[in-house]
């Protein structure tokens, strides 16, 4: 593992609302690390500035990592795995995720971040994909029946499954859950129209519309029940998305040609990348008055922003990625940003 940190100095021309306060200059301050030396892919963020996410190995397999606030690194490797394909944090000082058995099978796993893991299964499922949990210990995902259909569940913290329809589904695809226990996610109809939901922690649903043709939907939501994600229109041109709490939906699109989300942290600030059409991406913050701040790594050629937050009151950083290109391979690097006068992304 190597760590390094950098400090990049913007000069704001406006009075900027960062962390609170109204400044005119913002300090960032970088600091890198690598789980793998070949690629670091980060994921989320809890309360206390600990970071979760994937490696990717030269070998090509993927495994899972949770990165200390002290910087030690805790390598995540299920038993009988042959890659470990996704990892969020739950309940304190527990993960839960997705690995891929020798037949290619994917099963879902939860448990203390060095082990050992509880792996689990939905009832009949030929797959199960976690997609998200909370720190109450639920998780939600999708399982595949044995007609190939796909199907939502929400799994207690005992082991107790739900099977997640949404009303006029032909597949239901949760994204994420918070803390009270509302999920969010996407759900294809009939027709093969993608829609939104969110399902209230008492199992009633509420769906929303994209732009007739939309596609490629990526949801997230925080605590108070904003939702947050992409949408591909038919002009092959990805948008973000907001949908408050009181159901108003807002597109935006920053510079270029595509707008990717990422997430959403307590206080409504979304981050992801934007950028032309296979170019390099550039990193973004979009605070809740809906202006917007660039966040690039100083070299990198390449940046994806990656946040969440789950307590509102102790808003840390914001886990990224950012990419060095030099043949024959592409590295991928973590990294965490802070800001000197107010951490990134707070209200």
């Amino acid at each position: 593992m190597k760590t390094k940190t950098t400090s990049l100095i913007r000069i704001l021309g406006v009075i900027a609302l960062l962390a609170g306060i109204n400044i005119f200059a913002a300090a960032q301050t970088y600091t890198t690390f690598d789980a793998d030396p070949h690629a670091t892919l980060p994921h989320r963020i809890d309360s206390s500035g600990r970071i979760v996410g994937n490696t990717f190995s030269a070998s090509q397999v993927y495994g899972g990592f949770v990165r200390n606030t002290d910087g030690s690194i805790v390598l995540i490797n299920v038993p009988a795995a042959i890659s470990t394909d996704f990892v969020t944090f739950s309940v304190s000082g527990q993960v839960a995720g997705t690995y891929s058995d020798s037949s290619y099978a994917q099963h879902g796993f939860s448990g203390p971040v060095g082990g050992p893991y509880t792996t689990f299964d939905v009832a009949g499922a030929k797959s199960t994909s976690v997609s998200g949990a909370n720190s109450a210990g639920q998780t939600v995902g999708i399982w595949m029946d044995s007609a190939g259909t796909w199907h939502g569940f929400l799994r207690s913290a005992t082991g107790t499954v739900t099977n997640l329809n949404a009303p006029g589904a032909a597949t239901t695809t949760p994204g994420a859950i918070n803390t009270s226990g509302q999920v969010a996610g996407v759900f294809t109809d009939a027709s093969g129209v993608q829609h939104g939901f969110l399902r209230g922690s008492t199992g009633s649903y509420s769906t929303f519309n994209f732009p007739t043709g939309s596609s490629g939907v990526f949801v997230s939501m925080n605590d108070p029940g904003q939702v947050a994600g992409s949408y591909r229109t038919t002009d092959a041109v990805y948008h973000g998305f907001l949908r408050d709490t009181n159901g108003t939906f807002t597109s935006f699109t920053l510079p270029g040609t595509q707008t990717l989300v990422n997430d959403i942290n307590q206080g409504g600030s979304i981050v992801g990348q934007y950028g032309p059409y296979r170019k390099p991406h550039h990193g973004f913050l979009r605070r809740p008055d809906g202006t917007t701040v660039t966040l690039d790594y100083p070299g990198a050629t390449h940046n994806e922003r990656r946040l969440h937050q789950p307590d509102r009151h102790h808003r840390r950083s914001l886990p990224d990625q950012y990419h060095q290109y030099s043949r024959p391979r592409i590295y991928r690097h973590g990294s965490a940003l802070r800001s000197r006068l107010g951490y990134a992304g707070e209200d």
